[in-house]
This record gives structure tokens, C-alpha cells and sequence, in this order.
């Protein structure tokens, strides 16, 4: 057996105390953790931490690019597999050991291509109408027949763990029309490419936070367009119409599918995890309605909402029996996209958070031990509380992810030890009772088995 003594251990639903203690495990399974010192046998491995944080592996619940295959609800082209193998090491780095790929247009076949490394990929599904719509009105490029063919009932025969992502920020206005789509036309129109940020301006004075089409503020188009150097190559009519033909064709068709997701969710009994934004609030809120404890209301901690329509729309989606999700995005490094947290903290601070997951943002995500240490360090939360949210909490709003999450007997033995006090710091990751990850320095190694 592999016997890590001498731990503070977190188990990850919430409400136990943390405790120093040992975990035991067996294979690929926990065996024992409790506050007994075990010093196990001959053939035993005894790691003494010195302190160290134990916790359960993270389930990434809202990831995107961790497989081969088309991304996001718009059925873009994949990412290469050299790619995929690198955002699968840095979510190893952070300590997330399963990782729920949203990208729900992927296949079986594609999935199974990154088998070969040690985090746990789960799959997703939108292999329905009118999501194929939405996505070949966005895009859809990335989509072959054999991904058209594909039905999500199949994919739950298969194992997908849930339907999602849902919408999602390229077909809903989102984040991903402001460092994909909308950028990617600019470019063609004036051949400058701008950033996130100056798209996701130009997007607001031209539809606002809730995509509303029809009063565009020109003033403030024209003002960004002078301020972006384009005022001489991009009239401002000609921009109001390069923006809408970018946003509005697949957004009423995704609003339509994530009305659908919520009858889907109850036919086949997995649950269904919605792009929650402003602009999709009022849908989000119908499929909250219809499906309960089934739904899953995606970064809810949006950046379109205010902070108060953030807290309303968790407070909904929790009176209907639903599981309220919040992203990390890049708040916490990068902070392209998502320049302060002030979302997440205010929901925190209500009691409203279920889960933390760490969605794409143009592939800077910041892991959730990140949020986890920034949520204790402030006072908004207990460790136990926090943990549970990137851990136990997930396991319990996806039940097919219900062998992990959480430091108990015959859980699989997912497990992250980190220093002390930072629980961002990750030392060692433990996957199927196998040391994958030893930090260099750390004083942790693999051990000899």
C-alpha cells in the first residue's frame, strides 16, 4: 500500500473538519484516511508530509481544447494534439486530475486519442437541434459528417457525463466572439486585429451587454474606431453591421437550444450546463425551471452580468434545485479577458456558489486552487467549504463523476498534496493511487514501489 502520513487532510464535502492525518490507499482506490499515524508494512510506501495540504484531485467541470476535435457550441476547427497534450499538462500542474471536456460537438474516437496521459478526460455532448443550427451559423467548420450523424442520446450510451457547453460565448455574444470571431473579422476588413478587450468594447456600443440589436450608440463607435487607429478604414455603419453579422446570426438559435438542453436533460438523465450570461438569462432561467437539479448554470460569475444580476440569477437557478458554477477565466494571472474576480467574490460572499470550474479564456485559464486560495484568504470561505467546490460539490452535481472528489474509502485515490498555506501551490499529484506530478524542489518524489 501508499500510506501519505502525516497530512492535513481536506476531504472535500464541505462540512468534515480538516484533520492530521494519514491516507491509505490501495491500487487505484483510497483505503483509509483518518487521524491515525499508519506506518505501514514491509512492502508498504510511508510518504511523511511534514504538514502538508491533502485534498481531493479537482473536477474541472468547464473545460475546452483537451482533446482533438471541433471546440466550443460554434463546431470550430480543434486544436492540434501537441496542443490538446499541453493544456493537459498545465491542468495536471494545477491539480485538476478529471477535466470535463465541454467542447460537446467531440466524438468518442477523439476523446479516447488522449488516453495516453494521467488526467481523466470526460466527455460532453450537443449533438442535437438546434445546435447543429446555431453552430453552422456561427461557424461550423470544424464539423464532418460523423460529428452530424451523432446523437446525444448515443453519447450518454457512451459515458458523456453531461450535455454542454450549452451555447456557449460564441454562438451567445460571449467571450469567444471577442478574441475569436470578432477579431478575426476586423482583421479581414482592415487588416488590423484587435485585442479582447477593444473587441468586447466595440461589441457593447454596438448591441450592449444583453445583445440587443437596433440602437447601436455611434457616438461611441465612432470614438472607439478613431481611438483603435480605423476610423479611416472602417466607416462606422459599415462596423455596426460587421459586429451584428459576427454576433446575431446563431444567437437566438442557441438561445433556442438551451431552452431544448433542459427537456434533453430529463430524457436522458444527465445534467445539462448552460453558457450563463446577461444575454442568455432569461432562457437559462426557463431551463433552470424545467430541468432542477439537473441544471447547471455555466460562469455565472460572467462577466456581461452586473453583480447584482449575477446574484439574482444564481438565486434562481438555486430555488429551482440547480448547481450555480463560477470560472476562474485569467482573473487571477493573464487578466486579458477578465481583469478582477469582483463576480465570483460577490457570489461567494452570498453563499451562492456550488461549484468552480475554469472554462478556456483563449487558453489562459487559471486553475481552481487559485480561486480556492484567494476565496480562504480573504475570509469568504472556510478551506473545507472551498475545496468542496472545485471537489465534492462537482462530483455531486455530476453524479457519473461519483467514484471521485472526495477523500473517503473506495473513492478513487485522485489526490493533490500542496504546502501548507497555499493551496495553489501544488507539490504532488496522485492519479489512480500513481505519483504523475512531483514538483521540483518540493522534497517530494515519486516513490520507489
Amino acid at each position: 500500500m501508499f500510506i501519505l502520513k502525516n497530512g492535513r487532510l481536506v476531504v472535500g464535502d464541505g462540512r468534515t473538519p480538516a484533520f492530521t492525518g494519514s491516507l491509505v490507499i490501495d491500487g487505484d482506490r483510497i483505503a483509509a484516511a483518518g487521524p491515525d499515524d499508519y506506518t505501514g508494512g514491509l512492502d508498504d510506501t510511508v510518504v511523511d508530509l511534514g504538514g502538508r495540504l491533502v485534498l481531493p484531485g479537482a473536477l474541472d467541470c468547464h473545460a475546452h481544447a483537451v482533446a482533438p476535435g471541433p471546440r466550443f457550441a460554434s463546431g470550430t476547427p480543434g486544436v492540434s494534439l501537441p496542443e490538446v497534450m499541453g493544456n493537459l499538462r498545465r491542468h495536471l500542474s494545477q491539480g485538476h486530475t478529471t477535466v470535463v471536456d465541454l467542447d460537446g460537438f467531440k466524438l468518442p474516437a477523439e476523446t479516447t486519442q488522449v488516453t495516453g496521459q494521467p488526467v481523466r478526460v470526460a466527455s460532453s455532448t450537443v449533438h442535437f437541434e438546434p445546435m447543429f443550427q446555431a453552430a453552422d451559423a456561427a461557424d461550423g467548420s470544424g464539423l464532418t459528417a460523423a460529428h452530424r450523424d451523432m446523437t446525444a442520446a448515443a453519447m450518454a450510451d457512451a459515458g458523456a457525463v453531461v450535455i454542454g457547453e450549452v451555447g456557449a460565448g460564441m454562438t451567445l455574444g460571449g467571450g469567444g466572439q471577442d478574441y475569436l470571431y470578432i477579431p478575426a473579422a476586423v482583421e479581414k476588413a482592415t487588416g488590423t486585429r484587435l485585442t479582447p478587450a477593444q473587441s468586447k468594447a466595440l461589441k457593447y456600443a454596438v448591441l450592449g451587454r444583453h445583445i440587443r440589436p437596433g440602437a447601436p450608440d455611434t457616438g461611441a463607435v465612432r470614438r472607439l474606431l478613431t481611438e483603435y487607429g480605423l476610423a479611416e478604414r472602417l466607416p462606422v455603419a459599415d462596423a455596426v453591421a460587421l459586429i451584428e453579422d459576427s454576433v446575431l446570426p446563431s444567437f437566438q438559435t442557441a438561445l433556442d437550444g438551451l431552452v431544448r438542453s433542459a427537456d434533453l436533460a430529463v430524457d436522458l438523465g444527465i445534467p445539462t450546463l448552460v453558457h450563463n450570461s446577461a444575454p442568455s438569462d432569461e432562457a437559462a432561467r426557463t431551463a433552470a425551471k424545467v430541468a432542477g437539479p439537473l441544471f447547471i448554470g455555466g460562469h455565472t460569475n460572467h462577466g456581461t452580468f452586473s453583480a447584482d444580476e449575477a446574484v439574482a440569477s444564481a438565486r434562481y437557478i438555486r430555488e429551482q434545485g440547480g448547481h450555480v458554477e463560477l470560472d476562474t477565466f485569467d482573473a487571477w494571472g493573464r487578466r486579458e479577458l477578465h481583469a478582477a474576480p469582483e463576480h465570483l467574490i460577490a457570489l461567494v460572499q452570498e453563499g451562492l456558489v456550488d461549484v468552480i470550474a475554469t472554462d478556456y479564456a483563449s487558453g489562459h485559464w487559471d486553475g481552481v486552487f487559485s480561486a480556492v486560495e484567494a476565496i480562504v484568504g480573504v475570509g469568504l470561505a472556510s478551506l473545507e467549504a472551498a475545496v468542496a467546490m472545485v471537489s465534492g460539490n462537482v462530483a455531486r452535481a455530476l453524479p457519473r463523476l461519483g467514484d471521485r472528489g472526495l477523500l473517503r474509502p473506495g473513492r478513487l485515490a485522485d489526490v493533490v498534496v500542496t504546502s501548507p498555506r497555499h493551496p495553489s501551490d501544488i507539490e504532488l499529484v496522485i492519479v489512480g493511487g500513481e505519483v504523475v506530478l512531483a514538483a521540483e524542489g518540493s522534497g517530494l518524489r515519486e516513490p520507489a514501489r
